[in-house]
């Protein structure tokens, strides 16, 4: 077990789940599919919104998953979901993971009507696992409607590298 994980891999790691939601919008393109909006689009966009409120606040040693635009122009274009997605691949390769203090903070809303204000108190690390699991996961929910409106996928687009590699029998 790595107790000091490798940041930079874990930031080229998040890159990499990001292009997955770049080729998928390429798949979107191709096909000149319109129901981008309906279903994959909101997902994207949700993706999008929680690297940028980690990306906007790192440097404070702190994130808020919960404040985030919300912005739907990003669910509709695809050409804009792609932009993003790009800014965000930029924002991450230029983390100086070495001027960013821990513990971060982390703080987002719980009880079901959001009433309750929660902070816990997390890694740099763990935020990038975070992030690149949560991706994944909606990825996994677009999987399936993608698939049932006959649209060919990356094998292993939206499942857990956990999931793939035991897969492979490793």
């Amino acid at each position: 077990m790595n107790l000091r994980p490798d940041l930079h891999k874990l930031l080229r790691y998040n890159v990499d789940v990001i292009e997955q939601g770049l080729q998928l919008i390429d798949l979107y393109r191709a096909d000149g599919r319109d129901e981008f909006g309906c279903y994959c689009g909101p997902h994207l966009r949700h993706i999008v919104e929680h690297y940028d409120a980690f990306t906007l606040h790192i440097h404070t040693s702190s994130v808020d998953y919960d404040t985030r635009a919300r912005d739907h122009a990003l669910e509709s274009d695809p050409l804009l979901a792609q932009q993003r997605l790009r800014h965000v691949q930029q924002q991450l390769l230029a983390l100086d993971v070495g001027r960013i203090a821990e513990p971060i903070a982390v703080q987002m809303r719980g009880g079901l009507g959001g009433e309750d204000n929660y902070v816990s108190f997390s890694s740099l690390s763990r935020e990038l696992l975070f992030l690149a699991s949560h991706a994944i996961h909606h990825y996994a929910l677009v999987r399936v409607r993608c698939e049932a409106s006959g649209m060919k996928l990356d094998e292993h687009f939206g499942k857990a590298p956990a999931t793939v590699r035991h897969a492979r029998g490793a």
